[in-house]
């Protein structure tokens, strides 16, 4: 199977420092997120990184250049991957959406901030208080099924349809090309 991975980083492999894509809703951390075309997977080859250095412009009282912090703007790379057949949980519905499917499964895990209201969703937007507990704990409970990953079928991602992967081991995965 081949799927894409986009990332403002380059890398030759992936490593627990990959798995961290920005994602809506806290699913960042439950594995390794790919989309099934390549023109989903561009809008994470865009973002910013966090940049130090002397400014040419503020001094301090003895004359030494301040340092200075900023976000530059940064354009990544489109990873096209190649995964040997993995066991997979399907999240699909022709009467529901998938990714809700999806979320109300995870949900199980998940500890939200919230007093006024009891059994709080993620379609609360209530601030999600054991993020890594949750990943970790629905990502393992997947693999105790047999499941090396999962799949949301046509998932509306940045105002387009495909389908979202998420593989849970690195071992699986095979970088097939690069494209800037």
């Amino acid at each position: 199977m081949i799927v894409y991975h986009g990332s403002i980083k380059k890398f030759d492999h992936f490593t627990k420092e990959t798995i961290v894509q920005n994602l809506d809703n806290d699913i960042n951390t439950i594995g390794f997120w790919f989309t099934s075309d390549i023109h989903s997977a561009k809008p994470f080859t865009i973002g910013t990184e966090t940049v130090f250095e002397k400014s040419e412009t503020e001094f301090w009282e003895n004359g030494e250049p301040k340092i200075v912090q900023f976000e530059r703007p940064v354009k990544g790379f489109i990873y096209k991957v190649y995964i040997d057949e993995p066991t997979l949980k399907i999240y699909a519905s022709n009467t529901e959406d998938s990714f809700d499917l999806f979320m109300r499964e995870r949900d199980k895990y998940c500890d939200y901030l919230g007093a006024e209201k009891r059994n709080l969703t993620w379609k609360d937007h209530a601030i999600l208080l054991n993020k890594e507990e949750a990943n970790t704990e629905f990502r393992r409970s997947l693999i105790k099924q047999g499941y090396d990953g999962l799949v949301i079928r046509n998932a509306a991602l940045q105002s387009v349809r495909t389908d979202l992967y998420c593989i849970f081991s690195k071992e699986s995965l095979q970088i097939a090309d690069v494209f800037p």
